[in-house]
């Protein structure tokens, strides 16, 4: 698998919150020839199955990568021009951008503001305000009218770029970098036995409410869960603990919302390959589909495992391939060993009370 085609072909798909059908029927395409068993349930969500050795009943281990983007909703129609709310979206580099709003059809537009000539002293000192900006179709009011109602989405238009090395930039990297990633470890997964089933997820509607993790999970029961999501990158204004240099390999999360023992595994499997890997403190919640799964059922073991990209919930994120190569070896590798008694060995298990009063 290639992995910067692929990551290009899904960066470039259209597929926000509420709206994944196209990227998600773009990722069961890329799931068919890997996995045992693909569909895509009503929520969007697209489930491969990818069945492991040995007798049934085998451990059940699902890989979770939301595949849905941040996006703009048409507030107001004023006139020709749309106004708008972003979902996500960095205000700051809003201006300028070309976007596409779903309407009755795809219509392109470009997002506008005053001339900084016509601005007060104050205003063009301050980060736009997004009840600021326009949406600028082209077209005359009634067009926009009959094309365009309060409610569809927007999305900023960025194509794909390549940088120097293994560097690339794009949209969406939020999260179909982790789709990627797990795309990666499915076709690695074919030169390997694996002893447990995979059960691969791309959710949708992590940047809403988690509303796919929820169903997903409920559907699935797995026996442990490993999350994939995107962290913080270094770069100028973001260089303390919470970022990670581009390169660095997987980021694996650490924290009460995880369970330490699966984490653990994680980095052991990393050590004993070499893999290079940072560990990210999580205090709290987490910020990803893991805060949800967790707490799915009676109650799931998950991990999260991070890849670090720059400029994060705007138009160019930027990433170093070498991370999703690394996570996807880190990953398959511990899929190659997840057999049920490393299951039964993240268990909690009462002492022997008997034992003990003798």
């Amino acid at each position: 698998m290639n992995i910067k085609t692929t990551l290009k072909k899904l960066s470039e798909a259209d597929g926000p919150s509420g709206r994944e059908e196209a990227v998600a029927g773009l990722v069961a395409e890329l799931l068919e020839p890997l996995c045992d068993d693909v569909r895509i349930d009503d929520m969007s969500n697209v489930i491969g199955v990818k069945r492991g050795w040995g007798p049934e009943p085998r451990p059940q281990v699902m890989l979770m990568a939301h595949l849905d983007e941040i996006q703009m909703m048409v507030s107001t129609l004023d006139g020709p021009f749309l106004r708008f709310v972003q979902l996500s979206y960095d205000p700051r580099v809003l201006v300028g951008q070309e976007v596409t709003v779903f309407g009755r059809r795809k219509l392109h537009g470009v997002i506008g503001d005053r001339p900084p000539h016509l601005m007060k002293a104050a205003d063009r000192q301050r980060m736009p305000k997004t009840t600021d900006l326009v949406i600028d179709l082209g077209l005359d009011a009634e067009t926009v009218a009959e094309l365009v109602q309060v409610g569809d989405v927007a999305l900023v238009e960025s194509p794909f770029s390549e940088l120097l090395d293994e560097r690339v930039a794009g949209k969406a990297f939020d999260n179909r970098l982790s789709v990627t990633a797990m795309l990666a470890t499915l076709d690695q997964l074919q030169r390997l036995q694996h002893p447990c089933d995979v059960l691969a997820v791309a959710s949708v509607g992590e940047e809403f409410n988690g509303l796919g993790a929820k169903t997903a999970t409920f559907q699935l029961q797995p026996d442990i869960a490993i999350v994939l999501d995107v962290t913080f990158g270094k770069q100028p204004g973001a260089q303390d603990a919470g970022s990670f240099a581009l390169g660095s390999g997987p980021v694996i999360g650490v924290g009460p919302n995880l369970d330490g023992q699966l984490t653990d595994k994680l980095i052991e499997v990393c050590k004993d390959l070499e893999i290079p890997y940072e560990l990210e403190p999580l205090a709290a919640n987490t910020g990803t589909d893991a805060w949800t799964v967790q707490v799915m059922l009676g109650g799931i073991r998950t991990a999260l495992v991070g890849i670090a990209i720059r400029n994060m919930h705007s138009p160019v994120e930027v990433t170093d391939l070498q991370d999703v190569s690394r996570t996807a070896r880190l990953l398959s590798a511990f899929l190659a060993e997840a057999d049920q008694s490393l299951v039964d060995g993240l268990a909690h298990h009462l002492p022997d009370f008997e034992e003990e009063r003798r």
